[in-house]
């Protein structure tokens, strides 16, 4: 019997503690409003929370859509029919044509027993093999040259599509940041 009166009395003890610690809140409360302390205000994680969540998915849609910016840019440039200002095969079938006669002049040397005629061939053949050399190289370099030209436009134009692609991904990223802090300052500003 004595162990229910003891449970008894510490139920209403505990039941008393419990009303003076929510009248004491109440007092709290009431004087933090009318002297202006703001010390219960609870801190709004949420909001900063939500700040950041933002920004992170401002971040990452900027990136995937540099990344599929890119990677157009370098779609397009590998797809892009090149108008070749030369005609490839015709230049190289030429100087094919032209490497050929060079080597048949120095064979038909070849065949010749005698050296006096063989160094004589090789003479005359020499002289017109130069001629088609040094017109076999002024072909060649001109070909390159122009065909450097047209292979080096497909890179300009890939060069300037990722620059753009850069710059509109720093710019995302920019006006992400700016929205991170300006959401972060509304959330501290509502804790003053």
């Amino acid at each position: 019997m004595s162990s229910v009166r003891q449970h008894e009395r510490l139920s209403e003890t505990t039941c008393r503690h419990m009303l003076l610690a929510l009248f004491m809140l109440g007092i709290c409360a009431a004087r933090t409003q009318a002297f202006g302390f703001d010390w219960l205000t609870p801190m709004p994680d949420g909001t900063i929370d939500e700040c950041h969540d933002e920004y992170l998915l401002a971040y990452a849609n900027a990136s995937l859509a540099f990344a599929d910016a890119f990677d157009l840019c370098e779609k397009t440039a590998n797809e892009t029919k090149i108008e070749l200002s030369i005609d490839e095969k015709l230049e190289r079938m030429q100087i094919e044509l032209g490497a050929s006669e060079v080597c048949g002049n120095l064979q038909i040397c070849d065949t010749l027993e005698n050296n006096l005629d063989y160094f004589q061939c090789i003479s005359d053949n020499g002289s017109r093999n130069l001629d088609i050399l040094t017109e076999i190289t002024f072909n060649a370099t001109s070909a390159q040259t122009r065909l450097r030209e047209d292979y080096d436009e497909v890179y300009r134009t890939y060069l300037l599509c990722t620059l753009d692609a850069q710059r509109t991904y720093m710019e995302e990223l920019r006006q992400a940041y700016r929205e991170l802090s300006q959401c972060r300052d509304e959330a501290y500003d509502y804790l003053d």
